[in-house]
């Protein structure tokens, strides 16, 4: 069975102090009606106690069952990007968070902030 995220970088941000790993997408992707070729996962979901059981994998296929072919508006966020927060997603029965926009102004690479377990 092919991969359908590959991993081709990985490197900790001192301006961000996070670590971020991107992957391309092996497959057809698409989200707001844009071809997502690149995901990036900050190491943020993992700053917080508790969450150690998260992989980067599971966040990998929440994205792909919630986001792949969908449509969302942005929230109201006042900053300089559109951030999208998608509250109530389900998957394998237990309730996620997700929060993410586009990287720097790309239409084809999505940045995920967050991703966890809701009560």
């Amino acid at each position: 069975m092919p991969e359908l995220f590959r991993l081709i970088d990985k490197n900790f941000s001192k301006v961000d102090d996070e670590w971020q790993w991107t992957y391309s997408v092996e497959f057809v992707f698409i989200f707001n009606k844009q071809v997502i070729n690149y995901i990036t996962i900050t190491n943020h979901t993992w700053k917080k106690k508790g969450r150690e059981w998260m992989t980067k994998e599971l966040v990998l296929n929440i994205f792909n069952q919630e986001l792949n072919g969908r449509k969302a508006k942005p929230t109201n966020y006042q900053g300089k990007r559109k951030v999208f927060i998608r509250k109530r997603v389900y998957y394998d029965n237990k309730k996620y968070k997700l929060v993410f926009w586009f990287k720097d102004g790309a239409t084809n690479h999505l940045w995920i902030r967050n991703c966890h377990q809701q009560d």
